[in-house]
């Protein structure tokens, strides 16, 4: 049974009426005065109130997006998080292997939608690191413009896309609605058509660990799954988008938005654009991580302030969004501004007047941040005249 969704919360409040059923069919017949009847009050209480606390816990799970499996929820890694060298070289030399497999296809729920020439198409897919061992999951979203004959010779900019952690993958789609909001801005004519490869900040291979999309010493080398695995195998599958830096960026909200500009950083040869939204600018430790970096210059180099205050700026531009009101990361945003002035490294800003870290903000500055990504990134060839 997965822990998202709609069968576990409803079995849950089913459980809840239940318990609560019981509590009044049984109270009578435990208003006693003895001990018995005490610990079968405590008990009918006590199980109707944990009822009540699993199917809230459930539903604001479902939510927010705190935890995508059992898997995440409990910490639990699979033997691929080990990142052992050897079976990392064999794994490379296997040649033309499938990186990427396309396990549903999707249309949009929208008007249309059965028809990716109008709305576009998402796909279900698993994305198998050439380099680095790892896999994870994905959602595809190819534009309409994908279908259309007259872009055939057009080659799609790409922005990898991803969800804070711990996070649920649908939520990229379902709550924040990322196709459908880059549709509408094509559709708009404020958005140029780009493919969105939404995943999340640890490959699924990893299982409940936040890697902050770092080359962990002795693990899995996750900004290399970011920065050269999914991109190869992007560019397998969909032989019709771009490469070269000037056509790939970076999107994420909170450990999302870290990840977008921390690794559009450190592989400014493989991205040119980032977009962080409400993104925390250092390299956090914390019982989700555990100790990721071992040594403090190893967390230096993974520190996007310590960064851009001690290396040279990368030629790259990136967004950096927040609220003037609710949110931690504001001093953060604007010394990272003004640090960049001048540089080649490019930082605009997008500041709301309030907002929490939370999806109504994001929601908010989803559309205009698109905006922004979509004009930034180019496309080795001309876009057709239609």
């Amino acid at each position: 049974m997965n822990l998202t969704g709609t069968l576990l919360a409803a079995l849950l409040a089913a459980a809840t009426v239940a318990a609560f059923a019981g509590v009044i069919l049984l109270w009578r017949r435990l208003a006693k005065r003895n001990w018995r009847a005490v610990l079968g009050r405590i008990g009918v209480l006590g199980g109707a109130q944990l009822m009540v606390v699993l199917l809230v816990a459930v539903l604001a799970n479902d939510y927010f997006g705190f935890y995508g499996s059992w898997h995440e929820l409990f910490g639990m890694a699979t033997p691929a998080s080990t990142g052992d060298a050897r079976p990392l070289v064999a794994r490379a030399s296997q040649g033309r292997q499938r990186l990427l497999t396309v396990q549903a296809v999707n249309g949009l729920n929208v008007p249309g939608g059965s028809a990716p020439e109008v709305t576009g198409q998402t796909q279900d897919v698993t994305i198998q690191g050439r380099i680095t061992g790892l896999s994870t999951q994905a959602i595809v979203y190819l534009p309409p413009q994908y279908f259309q004959p007259a872009y055939a010779r057009y080659r799609f900019p790409v922005a990898i896309v991803s969800t804070g952690y711990p996070g649920t993958l649908s939520a990229l789609e379902d709550r924040l609605k990322y196709p459908y909001r880059l549709l509408t801005g094509i559709k708009g004519h404020t958005d140029k058509p780009i493919v969105l490869v939404m995943t999340q900040p640890s490959p699924t291979s990893v299982g409940g660990t936040d890697t902050e999309c770092t080359n962990v010493p002795g693990g899995p080398q996750v900004d290399t799954f970011w920065a050269q695995d999914i991109p190869a195998a992007v560019e397998q599958a969909y032989p019709r988008v771009a490469d070269g830096p000037r056509a790939w960026g970076l999107m994420g909200d909170s450990t999302g938005g870290d990840c977008a500009l921390k690794v559009s950083m450190m592989n400014s040869d493989r991205f040119s654009a980032a977009v962080s939204l409400s993104g925390d600018y250092n390299a956090p430790e914390d019982i989700t991580t555990g100790n990721l970096y071992q040594t403090r210059q190893f967390r230096d180099e993974n520190d996007p302030m310590w960064r851009v205050r001690n290396l040279p700026k990368p030629p790259i531009a990136v967004l950096l969004a927040t609220s003037l009101s609710g949110e931690n990361d504001l001093p953060s945003v604007l010394e990272f501004e003004r640090l960049t002035r001048g540089t080649p490294l490019h930082t605009s800003t997008l500041l709301r007047n309030e907002g929490g870290h939370n999806f109504a903000t994001w929601n908010a500055e989803i559309a205009p941040a698109l905006q922004w990504l979509t004009n930034t990134l180019a496309s080795p060839t001309p876009a057709p005249e239609v």
